[in-house]
């Protein structure tokens, strides 16, 4: 459908006219004939536009943020799959109303939005709000998004904010440090920037390292800051405080103007274990995702016991298995309610509205959030029952009792150190119920499961007094991996290290452990033998077909989605010249010519995966990066057991060979392990366990130099 059809299919019911826009803009006040439901439509974007002003109105009339230039203006209208705007258009020079006349010409607007010419140029909320109605005749799917967001760094092109990551195309914006911005968003991409807001921003769960005079320094999402702070009741009570200390800041025009929710402790990811043994908390807010998604549209709610829900201070109870909507809670956005059962193992339940249970029964209380988006749901749980579900979950009870052990030991100490990162703050959370930190709450946890971790009640690892980050995956190709999978120093977590699973070549002394060499690496993969104590996993060994050309474009949108979140380990290369040269994008790439290994690690991982391209190429790193993407191509993979599945598009590992085969002109990869390799084998544990290896043992044989501590 073109512009055209577009205006006359939905013109009547999008046009948004507002005389406040045109006044501002010095559109003149001339009449268009817009079809029935006119005025309503008017009255709306008047009552918005008013709204957007006191919103996001600047505080200084002539700031670098007050008037819009070409290139921010092209970023603005990336959503549209076409070039936009005109070649001859200056990038950096500011956008004029014979600009805006112009695009509106070319995009099909000029009667339906009228604008004036001249070489006068336009103040960015005069830029914004014909913007705004563009959008309502153009983003007909409502893919660009408004949104207010604290920046905490901004480098030009990435900027961290208080949620997430975002990036941008427009490099001579100039945000400030700890300042809101109104802005418009698509995806994971900043297109522009409406105003500085006059919001105040709230920081939970923030660790203040230290106060010296009216500035604090804090760490807030695994990142170290230092700011100003105004109010001095706050920072005389945080100077009181022995060590570091959890609270929430307020945080406005690049200050914190208040400081709440002060509570004593050091930041448990980095806890120190003293002669007494350290106080870490008891209970984990857990955001229950709905299928991926943060946000339900509809909640309803069962009990197996009698149940109350409080909201605004108002207690009602509810008797077992009654069913509850959350819609008739009429919660209000940005208010809560909280949910309990009366008995101190009754399991809440989410439920269809006929009362019949979608989820497994949750311990705990259940808070239901509401926002601008939706529902959502937060479960606040003791760390031991939290952890029956994700043994339950992550392990089978049949790979005994030794091995369950293990497995709780180690998601102990995992969720203490995610717990500290305050990834959903924004949401009243900690961590979430899938696989981004472990997986809860999917299987039944059976007697075995409780039984593990009841018999190793409050341990954890420590390595150096430092608590072990214990990550562990399903099984291995016959080793385990350090940090290098992930493009980081070996050093960060140094009782990470490469360890041989098999019993027979762990015995030898001065065993060769580095497989970095191309050579090395295939012997060992197609070795027939398997005495690896998780050999008996079906991933042990598998061959995979691999085939880029004929899903060329899906290949491409997989690259580009996975640079946009991983910049630093996605890297495009121009080969039009001789010499290669970075490129923003794969434009002009052409189709896929060869891929091969760049560069593999003494784990036997492959480090840098390049693809080739006619005129260009894309050099590929991180482990997860690699799997991914190639993923994506997989035709079918063959399992050491002989099984066979043409439906996976991820593949398990990145330890693998590469070869082609020109008779089926596909890429053959053969390789081992599923996971990412680094810490605990899942599988593993399983066999050392069956050895006679007990749950010490075997953590302590996976974590270098860790051992077992009671909190």
């Amino acid at each position: 459908m073109d512009r055209a059809e577009k205006l006359r299919k939905y013109g009547s019911k999008n046009i948004r006219m507002s005389k406040v826009g045109r006044r501002q803009s010095g559109m003149p006040g001339q009449s268009v004939r817009l079809g029935s439901g006119v005025i309503g439509a008017v009255v709306l974007l008047s009552l918005a536009a008013g709204a957007l002003l006191f919103l996001f109105r600047h505080r200084k009339a002539e700031t670098e943020l007050a008037y819009v230039t070409n290139a921010e203006l092209a970023s603005c209208m990336s959503f549209l799959a076409d070039d936009t705007l005109l070649e001859e258009w200056d990038a950096d020079a500011y956008v004029t109303q014979g600009q805006i006349k112009e695009l509106l010409q070319k995009l099909g607007l000029a009667e339906a939005v009228p604008a004036t010419g001249g070489k006068e140029r336009l103040k960015r909320e005069s830029v914004m709000d014909y913007y705004a109605q563009i959008l309502d005749y153009l983003d007909l799917a409502g893919a660009v998004e408004k949104e207010t967001v604290l920046v905490l760094s901004w480098d030009g092109s990435s900027c961290r904010t208080e949620k997430e990551e975002l990036q941008a195309d427009v490099d001579t914006l100039a945000l400030s440090q700890f300042h809101t911005y109104g802005i418009y968003r698509m995806d994971q991409k900043i297109l522009g920037i409406i105003a500085e807001s006059e919001k105040t921003v709230p920081l939970r769960q923030t660790v203040v390292q230290s106060v010296k005079d009216d500035k604090i320094t804090m760490e807030y999402g695994k990142a170290e800051y230092e700011l100003a702070c105004s109010d001095a009741d706050g920072l005389r009570e945080l100077a009181r405080m022995d060590g570091a200390a959890s609270c929430t800041l307020c945080v406005k025009g690049g200050a914190v103007t208040k400081i709440k929710d002060i509570q004593s402790g050091q930041d448990p990811a980095v806890a120190k274990a003293d002669k007494k043994g350290q106080e870490l908390p008891k209970t984990v807010d857990v955001l229950l995702l709905n299928n991926g998604s943060v946000h339900y549209d509809q909640i309803y709610l069962t009990c197996n016991t009698g149940w109350t829900v409080k909201k605004s201070g108002k207690k009602t109870d509810y008797t077992k298995k009654k069913v509850l909507s959350v819609k008739k809670l009429k919660l209000k956005k940005g208010k809560s309610a909280l949910v309990e059962s009366s008995g101190a193992d009754g399991l809440l339940y989410l439920s269809d509205k006929n009362g019949a249970a979608v989820s497994k029964g949750y311990y705990g209380r259940l808070t239901v959030y509401k926002d601008a988006d939706g529902y959502y749901l937060v479960n606040n749980v003791s760390i031991e029952k939290y952890l029956y579900s994700v043994v339950a979950s992550e392990m089978p009870a049949s790979f005994g009792t030794e091995a369950l052990k293990a497995q709780a030991v180690c998601a102990r100490s995992y969720v203490y150190r995610q717990m500290a990162a305050n990834d959903y703050s924004r949401y009243h959370a900690q961590i979430d119920d899938s696989t981004n930190y472990q997986v809860y709450n999917q299987s039944e946890a059976v007697e075995a499961d409780r039984q593990a971790v009841q018999a190793t009640e409050g341990e954890v690892l420590y390595a150096q007094d430092e608590l072990v980050n214990a990550y562990y995956f399903s099984s291995s190709f016959g080793r385990t991996a350090n940090m290098e999978i992930w493009n980081q120093e070996e050093s960060a977590y140094p009782y990470l290290k490469i360890k041989s699973l098999s019993p027979s070549e762990s015995k030898k002394k001065g065993q060769k452990l580095d497989l970095s060499k191309e050579k090395d690496f295939l012997n060992y993969i197609r070795s027939p033998k398997k005495d690896a104590f998780d050999s008996n996993s079906r991933y042990y060994r598998w061959k995979a077909k691999v085939e880029l050309s004929a899903c060329l474009k899906e290949l491409k949108e997989k690259l580009l989605q996975r640079q946009e979140l991983n910049p630093d380990n996605i890297t495009f290369y121009s080969t039009v010249k001789k010499k290669p040269k970075k490129a923003a994008s794969l434009k002009g790439f052409g189709g896929v010519e060869k891929m091969y290994c760049s560069k593999r690690g003494k784990s036997g991982a492959i480090l840098v995966l390049t693809v080739q391209f006619e005129f260009g190429k894309v050099e590929i790193r991180s482990e997860y990066n690699i799997r991914s993407i190639l993923g994506c191509a997989m035709e079918q993979i063959t399992y050491a057991d002989g099984t066979t599945d043409t439906s996976v598009r991820f593949l398990p590992s990145a330890y693998f060979s590469i070869s082609f085969d020109k008779k089926s002109s596909r890429y053959v990869l053969t390789g081992g392990g599923n996971g990412h390799g680094m810490g605990m084998s899942q599988y593993g544990a399983a066999g050392m366990a069956r050895a006679g290896w007990n749950y010490k043992q075997i953590l302590e044989f996976f974590y270098d130099g860790a051992r077992v501590q009671h909190i």
